[in-house]
């Protein structure tokens, strides 16, 4: 269980660096990315998961922050909750920004954890055989 617990924790840390890494890119989407690798990384679905979703809804938790504090980012989010819904929803747009995180992170992590499952099942059934053998 250690190693488990110790892979888990590695994955979220890479989750949250490779997450700050793709927000400086202006496609948004690729952040499924680092999910995808944190399922990779871990072995069971449930950490593979909650690993994604940590680490993008932190990253993503942080860069709103900072976007918060430094470039008065909850005005323009005041505006457009104003122009959708009304006066004052500024809070409903940034709870919808970390959900969308969240939901990324978790989709990312389930869908990693599934393609390794699927790759070491086709391995088990269909090991490795040398060509040499084969042709002799």
């Amino acid at each position: 269980m250690e190693i488990e617990r110790r892979t888990f924790f590695i994955s979220v840390v890479v989750v949250l660096c490779l997450t700050m890494l793709l927000t400086l890119v202006p496609v948004w989407q690729l952040v499924i990315i680092p999910g995808i690798i944190a399922g990779m990384l871990n072995k069971s679905l449930k950490y593979g998961v909650l690993s994604g979703f940590i680490g993008v809804t932190l990253s993503w938790g942080i860069y709103v922050l900072v976007g918060v504090v430094t470039r008065n980012v909850y005005i323009i989010l005041d505006q457009f909750g104003a122009l959708i819904f009304g006066e004052g929803f500024g809070w409903l747009i940034l709870t919808l920004i970390i959900l969308l995180a969240a939901i990324f992170g978790a989709m990312g992590g389930g869908i990693g954890n599934g393609f390794m499952t699927l790759i070491n099942a086709y391995l088990e059934n269909h090991p490795f055989r040398d060509s040499k053998t084969k042709s002799e």
